[in-house]
């Protein structure tokens, strides 16, 4: 073992040199998300996480078992149990930002649009064409008030949207705009990794179809037991009337996902997607990718909502809103591109 020598008043005193204390110890690297958050280790308080995911907050512990927690108001404290080794390094992420859960969603070819026999077809939902999508991912729910306090509270969203007295926590964001939305999609990438973007449109119908070629994900009707919209209204005499009405939104996942996994892809909120308003799909693309041409001062909504009549909850119906219009009705759910 080797030692350093202090001599102080005729005494030597012999002290572990860096490199023993090194040797006797373990790394831990924390870095949190959202940054700059309060971290300490066994009820000790050691200092603040960098603000950004690049950086970590380097400390050496005994070997052992230590408690790393990590604190920030507006968020929900975090904790996790390590164990530290002599001599070796690890790096570990404490996540304080509510999770966005992603579904990975197959490549494939569908039939966008809805063809002239579907019941209360609009025009701008053809003319029917193929069109074949790359792999990538799609948020499992519509992005929550949770999601959004969030990065409310680390300073990376400006707007903060009324509830209108339903409630926050897991119900979907409303009162936000397309642009609003761009603000949480760079604090996403920033804090989680890149790739999170708004769904394209083609996208969008390709997952809520999810392999059907009926009018909605659930066939040709759909009930108020399966989604929320506004049940006073029928579809094609079909039994979406049942006379239930809640008249506001309900928290993501109060009803049984399409058969991919993913929740609220009828009513709850309008969703929107990435793409210019066109008419129509001539000219569309058929690669999947999101068609940026046309009336860009419109974006193309999608998936109905609770104060929707029931037929624009189908899966090819679509419609329009300015960039930056918001409101109660209109939220988004969150794509992301899948990087090989």
């Amino acid at each position: 073992m080797r030692y350093s020598t202090i001599f102080l008043l005729g005494f030597a005193f012999f002290l572990p040199s860096a490199a023993t204390l090194a040797d006797s110890t373990g790394a831990v690297r924390i870095f949190t998300v959202p940054g700059n958050a309060e971290l300490s280790v066994d009820g000790e308080r050691k200092g603040n996480s960098p603000a950004t995911a690049e950086e970590t907050f380097l400390i050496n512990l005994a070997p052992g078992e230590h408690r790393i927690s990590a604190a920030k108001q507006g968020f929900d404290p975090v904790e996790r149990t390590v164990m530290v080794a002599a001599g070796t390094e690890q790096t570990i992420k404490l996540d304080l930002a509510p999770e966005i859960v992603m579904i990975s969603i197959p490549g494939g070819c569908f039939m966008m649009g809805s063809p002239e026999t579907e019941p209360e077809r609009d025009p701008d939902e053809g003319p029917q064409h193929k069109v074949c999508i790359q792999p990538f991912e799609l948020a499992k729910y519509e992005t929550t008030f949770d999601d959004w306090d969030a990065c409310v509270t680390d300073g990376a969203c400006v707007r903060k949207p009324s509830d209108e007295g339903w409630g926050r926590g897991k119900r979907p964001i409303i009162n936000v705009s397309w642009n609003d939305m761009q603000d949480f999609i760079r604090w996403i990438n920033r804090i989680s990794g890149p790739g999170y973007r708004l769904p394209f449109e083609a996208e969008w119908e390709y997952a809520a179809r999810a392999g059907t070629t009926t009018s909605f994900s659930t066939g040709d009707c759909i009930s108020t037991d399966q989604a929320n919209y506004d049940g006073t209204f029928d579809y094609a005499r079909c039994g979406a009337h049942t006379g239930v009405n809640l008249d506001k939104t309900v928290e993501v996942g109060s009803y049984a996902p399409n058969p991919w996994g993913l929740y609220d892809i009828h009513g709850n909120a309008n969703e929107l997607t990435q793409d210019c308003w066109n008419d129509g799909y001539d000219g569309a693309p058929n690669d999947g990718s999101a068609w940026l041409e046309g009336n860009c001062a419109r974006r193309v909504v999608r998936g109905g909502s609770w104060r929707g009549y029931v037929g624009d909850t189908r899966s090819a119906y679509r419609c329009r809103s300015a960039p930056a219009f918001a409101h109660r009705s209109l939220g988004f759910r969150l794509a992301k591109t899948t990087i090989p």
